[in-house]
Order: C-alpha cells, then sequence, then structure tokens
C-alpha cells in the first residue's frame, strides 16, 4: 500500500486544530495584542464549521531538510500555486481537504469522517488509501467540555509568559479587512537567534540542524467574534529556502456536508 504519511499528518493536524475549536459574542475593542490571540484561540470553542484555504509560495529545497524527502531525493520545490482548500465540520470531527502542490507532485485530497482517514495524491494514483484515523494519525483532539471550561486569563496569562521567554514582541495594527470584514491584526517579531536554540535542542528531529536567517508571523482575528481570520509565516533559512505560508479562514457555522469517497473510489 502505498504510504504518504507527512502530507496527512500535517493536514489533519491542522484539521484537528480547527476541529477543537468554536465562536464567542461580540467583545469591546481590544488593545493589547497578546490578548488578542489569546481570546482568539479560546474563542474557537463553539464553532460548528469553517472554510479553510491555505496558500503557499516561495523555493524551497528538501534534500537540505533533516528527515525530509521523497524516495530519499531532494527536490528544489517552487511553492507557487501550492494552495489547499476545504471545509471542516467541527460538530461531526470531519474534513474534506483539496491539495494543489508543486510539480511532480500533483493534486490530492485528504478526507477525515467517521473516524476514517482518506488521502490520495495523483503522483501515485486516482486512488484514495484508507486507514483508521487512529491508526494513521497520532493527533489528540481536545474535547468540547475541555474546551468550555477554558480560562481566558490563563490563557493570556500563560501566552504572555511564553512571550516573553521567546524576546517576542507583539504589536496591534489597525485597518485592516479579512474577507470584506473588520479585523485585528498583530504582528509578532522573534528574534532569530531564539528560534535557532529552539530548533537546535530538538535533538534528532527533523527540525535539528535549521538555522533561519529571518522570521515572520502575522495574525488576524475578526473584531465582532475575535475568531481567527488569517495568519502568515514568512520564513528564510538559508541553504534551504524561503516560503510564504497564508492561512484564511471563513465561513464560520455554516452547512457542510463531508462524505468517505465511493468504495470504487478506494485502492487496496
Amino acid at each position: 500500500m502505498t504510504r504518504f504519511p507527512r502530507l496527512a499528518v500535517a493536514l489533519v493536524a491542522l484539521a484537528g486544530v480547527v476541529i477543537a475549536s468554536g465562536c464567542a459574542s461580540a467583545t469591546p475593542p481590544i488593545t493589547d495584542p497578546n490578548v488578542v490571540i489569546a481570546k482568539s484561540v479560546v474563542a474557537l470553542q463553539t464553532a460548528k464549521s469553517v472554510h479553510v484555504k491555505i496558500d503557499a509560495t516561495g523555493k524551497v529545497n528538501t534534500g537540505a531538510v533533516p528527515g525530509l524527502g521523497f524516495g530519499g531525493f531532494g527536490l528544489n520545490l517552487d511553492l507557487a500555486g501550492t494552495t489547499v482548500e476545504g471545509d471542516v465540520d467541527v460538530a461531526n470531527q470531519a474534513t474534506d481537504l483539496k491539495i494543489t502542490l508543486p510539480a511532480p507532485l500533483g493534486t490530492g485530497e485528504v478526507i477525515v469522517v467517521g473516524g476514517n482517514l482518506y488521502y490520495q495524491l495523483s503522483l501515485y494514483g486516482d486512488k484514495f488509501t484508507e486507514s483508521k484515523l487512529s491508526d494513521a494519525v497520532a493527533v489528540s483532539i481536545p474535547s468540547a467540555g475541555a474546551l468550555a471550561s477554558a480560562d481566558p486569563s490563563a490563557a493570556i496569562a500563560s501566552l504572555t509568559k511564553a512571550m516573553n521567554d521567546l524576546g517576542a514582541k507583539a504589536t496591534l495594527l489597525a485597518g485592516d479587512k479579512v474577507d470584506g470584514k473588520d479585523v485585528y491584526h498583530v504582528s509578532v517579531s522573534v528574534p532569530v537567534d531564539k528560534i535557532n536554540a529552539l530548533l537546535a535542542a530538538q535533538g534528532g528531529s527533523s527540525a535539528a540542524g535549521i538555522q533561519l536567517d529571518s522570521a515572520t508571523f502575522d495574525y488576524w482575528a475578526y473584531t465582532d467574534t475575535v475568531l481567527p481570520a488569517k495568519f502568515e509565516v514568512k520564513i528564510s533559512a538559508g541553504k534551504i529556502g524561503n516560503f510564504d505560508v497564508v492561512a484564511t479562514l471563513t465561513g464560520y457555522n455554516q452547512a457542510v456536508t463531508i462524505n468517505a469517497p465511493a468504495a470504487s473510489e478506494i485502492g487496496s
């Protein structure tokens, strides 16, 4: 059976974060950028569904990334046109994400429904591979009860401490819109030496040995609900290359129907 676990794990992990999420009632204007991020995370506890779109650009040499390779061969990938887009049914813990990857990887799809994981990549054929989600992906999704009991003040304190420990500085910017709606825009700067120290501490993991030249993180949250609207990560890392990833979240709480592939679409 063809295995394509890295992409499946990454996408399902993303879906898991969104599945463990929700929305909140309108709040008065927030002036502390740390509070925007923390309240946005806590606000994710009641969403029933959300539409996710991820766009990536940049150029990456996979052969220079420890632990990353395709059949032992490094690829110089131009990420232009790379997208992941689909719906997440939070209430039923299901997702359907369609993928467009750089050549020669092609297109694909990842579906999670009924406790099963289905993934397909055109590079390996047009059939889906099926497995139990619990067997394929070690992702622990917090229960609705655990999320509902989340303490906003504790989340804010924890985030502030983590930011201070990293030497990170968050700045609240004004005047932005996402999907035509007003948003808070938080720009976060973290000293690169701090990030590189964390990567070096990973030991034998795939992050070990990576040195970043620059990194920026921007986060947007809708002002009326404080729900996450968008985030963007830009990284430059010497021989590895550079990439810019933007994730946009829209259409919260709209009706979503996610079905498993037909039996004829699943390979043996």
